[in-house]
């Protein structure tokens, strides 16, 4: 079990390092993000939930990107769980190669998602599944916010998660998640993007668990610049708060 993860997550990560180094150009940025999720149960099996993150980079200086997702979750069993899902996030200017080149845009998702867990002795390994609908606003050139179009693209995610009890109420994780599109407005990144997490939690009570970690962001744009494939390589910390009612 644990060799098979092991070459998942490096077989991840090692994925934007397919193009040969002539043939991209990286653009490395400090990011922060701040993260709240609160979930509401609706009964036994099904729940709402809410959740907000404030990304930024530079410290907390400049914007990276605003969302804002809600989630109503059906869960039949407690290994398993599906979701149907909103998000509007906002995408701002940033980096030397900013993907908001003409202007921070926005960004409406319609998603799907299964989330399948596994118990093994003291250690939680969580499988999610998620599968996006996104419209992407383009900027009207000479305009501040004008929308002239909209771009759709679809996206397929799959998050792998295992965490492990440390002492008493704390607790340490690590995550990847894989991001690939597709659709005919795909332009040059079939991989998108991935993103590993080493966090660690602790439990403040049964409702409330606060995280702090490291988070690594490895992002692929869909255009090409002198021929050259755009690399983000986005590195920084993350403090999340969960919240369940």
């Amino acid at each position: 079990m644990k060799s098979w993860i092991t070459i998942f997550i490096l077989f991840l990560f090692a994925l934007p390092n397919c193009f040969s180094q002539n043939n991209r150009v990286n653009d490395f940025n400090n990011i922060n993000w701040i993260q709240f999720f609160g979930t509401k149960k609706i009964n036994k099996k099904t729940a709402v939930q809410l959740e907000y993150q404030w990304r930024r980079t530079d410290g907390l200086k400049n914007g990276q990107q605003g969302l804002l997702r809600t989630l109503f979750l059906f869960q039949p069993n407690n290994q398993l769980s599906f979701g149907l899902g909103y998000a509007e996030v906002e995408t701002y200017t940033y980096g030397d190669y900013p993907i908001a080149s003409a202007g921070r845009f926005p960004e409406h998702r319609i998603f799907e998602q299964a989330i399948l867990k596994q118990q093994i002795n003291k250690v939680a390994i969580t499988n999610r599944f998620r599968i996006e609908q996104r419209w992407l606003g383009k900027i009207k050139s000479g305009t501040n916010r004008e929308i002239e179009d909209w771009t759709f693209l679809h996206r397929f995610r799959y998050l792998l998660k295992i965490q492990k009890p440390l002492y008493k109420n704390l607790y340490a994780w690590v995550g990847d998640e894989l991001f690939i599109g597709a659709g005919k407005n795909l332009g040059v990144n079939i991989f998108d993007q991935n993103r590993l997490h080493m966090n660690v939690g602790i439990k403040i009570n049964p409702k409330v668990n606060i995280e702090f970690g490291y988070l690594n962001q490895v992002l692929q744009q869909g255009r090409l610049i002198d021929s050259k494939a755009i690399i983000q390589r986005n590195s920084g910390c993350l403090l999340a708060a969960s919240l369940s009612l």
